[in-house]
């Protein structure tokens, strides 16, 4: 047994505290080394004087600073959780809605022309069946009512069977409106919560969070690399009622793309 353990056990064994087997090696360590025979002899002396408070100092020590260090490393993890907890509830799963001056809009009007609208005596009235036709400027349409047919340069236009369509529709726009929000953040992505409401009116209402890339949320919509989103408006369903809300952090901004279509639309 090393001198160094000998010597913290030196003090016990002068009290007779140590178990059979600690005093029989204490003793067969100071039998054959001297100086710790010097140590021992000196505490049997009272020269060397250790009151009881003292004799188990060393040890003890050990014991605590492990302990100490044990308590700095949990609470280092401890911590460290907690953190990681917070940041991906606020950068991923549930990140602040952006500012309003974070959002812009890019309008883009994509029109490719009109398109004949009548009501399909075969199929629901609100089901009208719609013919393409190109550019309208380019193309002279005339609804005959008297004769109850439809001329597109003085040709009789006709149906997906070959007869002419009745003059009891009206002609409007054929295209669409895209409109590019985009979202100015630091983030490399956007978590976006989009409801639209009903399938012809398309009156969306959206939310935009900038967050981590992992925690992105893209529903059906496509994101560009620019953080850019579009949204899609037919010219033929657009109104005056159409609306884009964007629900931000300050305020509701709401964008109708009708005011950006360049269109004269009859209701």
């Amino acid at each position: 047994m090393r001198c160094e353990i000998i010597r913290d056990l030196l003090p016990l064994y002068c009290d007779d505290a140590l178990s059979e087997v600690s005093k029989e090696e204490v003793e067969k360590h100071i039998a054959e080394c001297s100086e710790c025979r010097k140590e021992y002899e000196d505490m049997e002396k009272g020269d060397i004087r250790i009151n009881s408070d003292q004799k188990n100092i060393e040890p003890m020590k050990k014991v605590k600073k492990k302990m100490w260090l044990t308590k700095i490393l949990f609470g280092i993890i401890l911590a460290f959780t907690v953190i990681l907890g917070i940041a991906y509830e606020l950068l991923c799963a549930h990140p602040r809605l952006a500012k309003s001056d974070q959002i812009t809009f890019i309008p883009e009007v994509t029109n490719k022309g009109v398109q004949y609208q009548y009501p399909n005596p075969d199929e629901d009235e609100n089901h009208p069946f719609i013919i393409p036709i190109s550019n309208k400027e380019e193309k002279d349409i005339k609804i005959d009512k008297e004769n109850n047919c439809v001329y597109v340069d003085n040709e009789k236009l006709l149906d997906e069977n070959g007869k002419p369509v009745p003059a009891n529709g009206k002609v409007v726009p054929w295209g669409k409106i895209r409109v590019g929000v985009h979202v100015k953040t630091p983030f490399n992505a956007v978590k976006s919560k989009i409801t639209r409401e009903g399938f012809y009116s398309f009156n969306y209402e959206v939310e935009f969070r900038p967050c981590l890339p992992f925690g992105q949320d893209m529903h059906d919509m496509l994101q560009r690399a620019d953080k850019t989103i579009d949204f899609d408006f037919p010219l033929e369903g657009l109104t005056m009622e159409t609306t884009l809300i964007i629900h931000c952090r300050d305020r509701d901004i709401v964008f109708r793309p009708y005011a950006f279509s360049g269109l004269i639309i009859e209701e």
